[in-house]
């Protein structure tokens, strides 16, 4: 029996993300991409959203190419999943803004994934934030002082793209999916920042 195309995206992921570790712990990076598959998934979002999730971090923090993407999971996945990635040749400042301002006028399901990708980085902070206090910041660039404009300047430029009219090219259902995740965010961006 052949495995779907979820099972194939998380097995992929697993094998290019293979011995990497999260910021400053001994946590197996894998868990972030399949935890932002799985929130994606939880919220009823489309295959390829679900998919893309998965492989958000793998363009820029590993060798698979967007080329394989696309041949192995179709354009929708692989266009989701290059609107996630940052060029990584840029200095942190310059690839950050450069997201930021793509977000403006991103598709909805790559905000989307962004929404998911960042709500789940933020939890894990603020999990650990309760362990180690003001100390999980010096695992990021910047500190708290980078964190908190990167992470302000994501929410509001989702904001920006979620009151935008291109919105109204989705269907109720993506809008709701949007919508869920971006409160979550701003949540947890406001409490922390």
């Amino acid at each position: 029996m052949r495995k779907n195309r979820i099972e194939e995206a998380i097995e992929l992921a697993a094998i290019a993300h293979n011995g990497q570790l999260r910021k400053g712990t001994d946590t197996p990076y894998i868990i972030h991409p399949f935890a932002v598959g799985f929130m994606l998934m939880d919220a009823g979002c489309s295959e390829s959203v679900v998919i893309a999730g998965i492989l958000h971090d793998t363009v820029e923090d590993t060798e698979l190419t967007l080329a394989s993407i696309r041949k192995d999971f179709g354009a929708d996945v692989a266009d989701i999943v290059e609107g996630c990635s940052e060029n990584k040749t840029l200095k942190w400042t310059a690839r950050k803004t450069e997201r930021i301002e793509a977000l403006k006028t991103a598709t909805t399901e790559v905000c989307i994934v962004t929404c998911a990708d960042k709500l789940h980085n933020l939890r894990t902070v603020l999990s650990e934030f309760e362990d180690i206090g003001d100390a999980i910041w010096n695992r990021f660039h910047g500190g708290y002082e980078a964190q908190s404009w990167y992470y302000c300047s994501i929410l509001n430029s989702l904001n920006i793209h979620r009151k935008a009219n291109t919105i109204a090219e989705c269907d109720n259902k993506t809008i709701e999916q949007f919508g869920h995740f971006f409160q979550q965010l701003k949540q947890i961006v406001t409490y922390l920042f």
